[in-house]
């Protein structure tokens, strides 16, 4: 499989050796040099999708039928290295990724996806990446400290951010379908203070980010440039050469400084955390030419995207119910002036008129709104399943009910769920998710069935698939990634905006 991608290019599979051998190089010449404690490990991930539909698409140009096409030929190198001395410990994170450009990846280039040009999305979604590299050292017995780029993960939730809003996810590629959050969070350049407070059986934990990231490592980032992930009917829509990104705005620059506190304890048998952040939006909003949110221009035609910043309160709990044998989490999240975007077609002004013509909502202006997220999830290890199914152990079950109530609501405010899409917001708004998993032969090979449901707009996605272990360095996983629409609402839903998008998987790793 690996091959597909090496034969594009020998520069590179050059690329690629040659960052592994100038970070071992590297790492080799410190240690010895600071007579450190080092360890060097890592992964090769080779990542396969097959579309099972014909993508739907409002672009003519990619007209024909793309279903049992690959949609993408992905490999990743992992290289992380461990160093210790006696006052302090580093870590660096890479990450190498080279894409093969698929005959589906050049069909999208070819309809206009990330600007049109030849081999534009492959570049899209390449990259070469200190993702981590940071210092961890204690000033007292009681004191952490981490500074340097790194990530910090707060919050319960599985699938959808509640308080886990520290950083912008990377969505680009594969969606939400990735289970490695690690793996799609944006880390970032902090300073991580943590003090353990013994006699009270908690910590306090703060977070400062001064700025001094890259534009892009704020906010999610979905695929607005037209690829393989981008919604539909956008596949091939090149969304941003209407609406191009602008990072530096006065209500959210990339540049300004963010962070929060967290104090996180136990008693009484829960387990609890309270926090603040300052941080940006982690969606983005668009910014309409005709009405700009507090600004006098945009960067684009019909406007600009942007992430405002917005201030989060949140508590988590989490514990065992000896009652029922199962483990309980919950999570709540209060976010101030949450933006939105507003404007149905039907209502549309006449300074509008273009995007209303082409059936586009949301392109009236910039609204912001308090928001409560919330969140239940049961853990629960079910043995007579276990039993029945003849597994190795009792089978994983997980639920989670996570819910929107935005506050102050006013349907005559016309929010929708995202700018360009019909739908309109509702005051409360539910997704359950459910995951079953169960194993076999010692936990070698685990089956898996994870859902979803949206039970205020319609919709839902079932993600079926069998991981397989062989020793300590293989890894393999077939997976199907399948959604729906709601009846009503169509592809402007949240799980119709993937209508037409189900996927074959297929992974092989070796981690060394």
């Amino acid at each position: 499989m690996t091959n597909c991608l090496f034969e594009q290019g020998g520069r590179r599979r050059a690329s690629v050796l040659g960052v592994s051998a100038l970070a071992l190089m590297t790492a080799s010449g410190a240690a010895q040099a600071l007579d450190l404690d080092a360890s060097i490990s890592g992964a090769i991930t080779q990542d396969i999708s097959v579309n099972l539909d014909n993508p739907a698409s409002s672009n003519p140009a990619l007209e024909g039928n793309h279903r049992n096409r690959l949609s993408m030929v992905r490999t990743t190198l992992h290289l992380d290295i461990d160093a210790e001395t006696d006052w302090a410990s580093f870590v660096t994170k890479s990450r190498v990724v080279r894409e093969a450009s698929t005959r589906y990846m050049r069909r999208l280039e070819r309809a206009g996806a990330n600007g049109g040009d030849e081999d534009s999305l492959r570049e899209y979604y390449n990259e070469t990446e200190l993702r981590e590299a940071y210092v961890d050292f204690y000033p007292t017995r009681n004191t952490d400290v981490r500074l340097g780029k790194q990530q910090v993960a707060w919050g319960e939730t599985d699938f959808f951010q509640g308080t886990d809003l520290v950083h912008g996810f990377d969505f680009r590629w594969r969606s939400f379908l990735e289970p490695a959050n690690e793996e799609l969070r944006k880390p970032l350049i902090m300073a991580n203070i943590t003090q353990h407070f013994p006699s009270l059986d908690g910590s306090l934990q703060v977070l400062v980010r001064p700025g001094l990231d890259r534009r892009t490592d704020i906010g999610n980032s979905y695929d607005l440039e037209g690829g393989r992930w981008a919604n539909t009917p956008n596949k091939g829509v090149d969304l941003t050469t209407l609406v191009p990104y602008n990072l530096e705005h006065d209500q959210g620059d990339y540049q300004d400084v963010t962070g929060g506190l967290r104090w996180e304890g136990f008693a009484g048998g829960v387990g609890y955390s309270l926090a603040y952040l300052h941080t940006f939006s982690a969606d983005p909003v668009v910014s309409p030419a005709w009405n700009p949110y507090r600004s006098e221009t945009t960067r684009g035609p019909w406007g600009e995207t942007i992430y405002p910043t917005v201030d989060v309160f949140g508590a988590t709990a989490n514990g065992y119910a000896r009652w029922g044998d199962f483990v309980w989490s919950t999570e709540i999240a209060y976010i101030k002036d949450q933006p939105y975007n507003f404007g149905t077609v039907a209502n549309a002004s006449a300074d509008n008129a273009a995007a209303a013509a082409l059936g586009l909502a949301g392109f009236e202006g910039i609204e912001t709104k308090d928001v409560v997220r919330s969140m239940v999830r049961m853990d629960k290890d079910l043995r007579g399943l276990g039993r029945l199914l003849n597994a190795d152990r009792p089978a994983f079950f997980s639920v989670q009910v996570f819910d929107t109530w935005i506050t102050s609501y006013d349907r005559d405010d016309e929010l929708v769920e995202l700018v360009g899409f019909g739908q309109r917001s509702r005051e409360n708004s539910t997704l359950v998710t459910g995951i079953l998993g169960l194993s076999y032969r010692n936990g070698r090979v685990n089956p898996e069935l994870v859902v979803g449901f949206d039970t205020s707009y319609g919709g839902g996605f079932a993600v079926p698939s069998v991981s397989f272990e062989y020793g300590d360095s293989l890894r393999f996983k077939l997976e199907a990634d399948l959604f729906w629409g709601g009846d009503e609402v169509g592809s402007r839903s949240l799980f119709g905006y993937f209508e037409d998008s189900n996927q074959l998987f297929a992974r092989a790793k070796y981690q060394f």
